[in-house]
């Protein structure tokens, strides 16, 4: 199977960001990797995609940094569009 390989954006990591309760060093119900819940937030998630982060996301309970495969407690997905993002931008000088 092609696997399609995207390069997400910061402003959907944010946005995914929203989406989650807490992380694996934080949250006893971080049951799902992150790539997931970037998942649910594609227009059309029908194809087995690989996502590449710009920046690591931030767990908006513990401030741990996520990556793609990092286990997360989502929130209800009917919530997302109502989540403000959680964390602050990290830039480089």
């Amino acid at each position: 199977m092609n696997r399609l390989i995207i390069s997400v954006s910061q402003s959907a990591v944010i946005e995914a960001e929203g989406a989650i309760l807490g992380c694996d060093r934080c949250s006893p119900g971080a049951r799902v990797p992150f790539w997931q819940i970037l998942d649910q937030l594609r227009i059309r998630p029908e194809r087995e995609v690989i996502y590449l982060l710009p920046v690591l996301a931030c767990c908006p309970s513990c401030r741990a940094e996520i990556d793609e495969i990092t286990f997360v407690e989502p929130k209800s997905i009917s919530n997302l569009a109502d989540t403000p993002p959680l964390c602050e931008v990290k830039r480089e000088a």
